[in-house]
């Protein structure tokens, strides 16, 4: 085993097992400060994601990587352009995806939405891009890639988008007990095993996670990933302002939501395809 699945295996066992251990403390500390305020299952995701960065932090030591490689850029003005065009993309995607769905009924014009929408929307878009990018496509995406050493590259793009999309569903859906062993117990009420995941959002999530590791891939750098990331998560705040949902609608394949159904998923499609007829033609040294 090399140092890019040595590293890998080091991290997810230390991070299940810190994650199981530390619950139960946060939760009793922000019980005290906040009492009411956020329920088990939000702390257990908060402590899972704060550890999970602290573990990349390690991981990029073990590996002798750094940020630095990530965000590396010979133009700030040409990086800025890139960042912008892909996030037009993102959120042009989301948008032709509540246009189709306002043809079916689904949805209908609300008008424009108001200022403070539209930035609450690009600055969360924004925090989500720069934290996953760094961690799934960064971290686990070009240091893994290159600790990993010469591997086809399908096969680890296909295993960063599978474990990119998986992610998304690792908070636990049930209510937690107290107790000391309720960290563990948290880990076996996952919404990943627990019935409830939406196999349409979980396929399309995957298909997001090629389109980005595909991007970083052919260009050694976050900055596209985290424009289209960017673009698509703000996209979905913004798109929701444009298009309201019709009343009196029940929920199916055609919607309503704007991340899960066959209307999206054709949309990522078409992005994957085209990105996917190209040669893959990055080095990974």
């Amino acid at each position: 085993m090399n140092r890019g699945w040595k590293g890998t295996a080091c991290f997810v066992g230390s991070w299940v097992l810190l994650t199981a251990l530390l619950f139960p403390g946060v939760r009793a500390v922000v019980d005290a400060v906040a009492p009411g305020m956020f329920t088990p299952p939000r702390i257990f995701g908060r402590v899972q994601m704060v550890l999970a960065l602290l573990g990349g932090a390690g991981l990029l030591l073990y590996w002798k990587d750094g940020p630095q490689r990530f965000f590396g850029a010979k133009s700030w003005s040409g990086v800025g352009f890139k960042g912008a065009r892909w996030g037009l993309l993102g959120a042009g995607m989301v948008a032709a995806a509540a246009w189709v769905q306002s043809f079916l009924g689904v949805r209908t014009w609300a008008g424009v939405p108001g200022v403070d929408l539209w930035a609450g929307a690009l600055a969360t878009g924004l925090l989500v891009a720069v934290l996953e990018e760094f961690f799934f496509r960064g971290v686990l995406g070009l240091a893994f890639w290159r600790a990993a050493g010469e591997k086809p590259a399908a096969l680890l793009l296909g295993i960063n988008a599978a474990v990119f999309s998986v992610a998304h569903f690792l908070r636990p859906q049930a209510e937690i007990g107290p107790g000391w062993f309720s960290g563990f117990v948290a880990w076996t009420k996952l919404e990943l095993w627990a019935g409830s995941m939406d196999p349409w959002r979980l396929a399309g999530l995957f298909v997001a996670g090629l389109i980005l590791a595909r991007l970083v891939w052919q260009q050694q750098n976050l900055w596209a990933a985290v424009g289209l990331h960017a673009g698509w998560v703000a996209g979905l705040r913004i798109c929701e302002g444009f298009w309201k949902e019709s009343s009196q609608v029940s929920g199916g394949w055609w919607g309503p939501s704007l991340e899960a159904g066959p209307i999206p998923f054709v949309f990522l499609l078409l992005v994957a395809f085209t990105l996917w007829g190209r040669p893959i033609r990055a080095r990974l040294d």
